[in-house]
């Protein structure tokens, strides 16, 4: 993420936070694509997990739109059990999930051993299946990927396909709201310069600042926090009160080293 303008028409004392904090969006964006974020994953295996309660399947995957790539992305596998984090990419072409993407609606299939049409994941699957759902996962008009549910006996119904796609449209809703998020976020980065300037119209600048000292810290890291400062007030002061500074922390350092090495860390500020 680039933002629209720099930072040098903040005021100083915000462009420290200003920097960070752009740092960040752009850290959290790069890292938004569907099934990137480890709270996303745990997030969407848990809906998985329970179709395979419900249903009930043995396993259940799925796979969402990388934007911009035409690739399919598998970031999680579930079961009854629990689900497990993945990372499994592929082209949708020769796959039941380029019917999803083109408009196709549900449907059941029958699998062979080693049927290809589950080949791009089969390596994370731990149960070899004999018959699959395949549900389109659509945002409004847009189809952002697909819902795999794998049974090892159980041949799928009509009964099973209209539960599948009820969950298709949870996990839509889950998707969509993760992409409103992403939006939000390249949407106050490009603003963080206006927002933060001298002559910003809000007083977002101020309210943060407020924000941060009115957190309820705990009184010891209120303390490290004030001896931080303090030891930032010092180095301020010249050279020859920076080494002073470096010395100070050079002595900490080897006070804590000791109280490690002795096992008592308990008096550690």
């Amino acid at each position: 993420m680039t933002l629209a303008r720099p930072t040098e028409g903040l005021s100083p004392s915000l462009l420290p936070f200003a920097v960070r904090l752009r740092d960040l969006l752009s850290t959290l964006e790069s890292a938004a694509l569907l099934g990137a974020v480890e709270g996303r994953v745990r997030g969407l295996g848990e809906q998985l997990r329970f179709a395979c309660l419900a249903l009930p399947c043995e396993e259940a995957v799925v796979a969402l739109e990388v934007e911009a790539l035409g690739r399919l992305r598998v970031p999680v596998v579930a079961t009854a059990d629990g689900f497990r984090n993945v990372d499994v990419e592929f082209l949708p072409s020769g796959t039941p999930f380029a019917f999803l993407l083109s408009g196709g609606g549900g449907h059941a299939v029958d699998l062979a051993p080693n049927d290809a049409m589950i080949s791009v994941f089969a390596p994370c699957l731990a149960t070899a299946p004999r018959s699959a759902l395949f549900i389109p996962i659509r945002i409004g008009e847009h189809v952002g990927g697909g819902l795999v549910l794998l049974s090892t006996e159980r041949v799928f119904g009509d009964r099973e396909l209209v539960m599948a796609e009820r969950l298709g449209e949870v996990l839509a809703l889950t998707v969509e709201s993760f992409r409103t998020e992403r939006v939000v976020f390249e949407l106050f980065a490009l603003a963080l310069p206006d927002l933060l300037g001298r002559d910003a119209a809000t007083p977002l600048g101020a309210s943060l600042v407020a924000h941060i000292h009115a957190l309820r810290l705990t009184p010891a890291y209120r303390r490290r926090l004030e001896l931080a400062a303090l030891i930032g007030r010092v180095a301020d002061q010249g050279s020859e009160e920076a080494r002073l500074a470096l010395e100070l922390l050079r002595a900490v350092d080897r006070y804590v080293v000791r109280a490690d090495s002795s096992g008592n860390g308990g008096g550690v500020p």
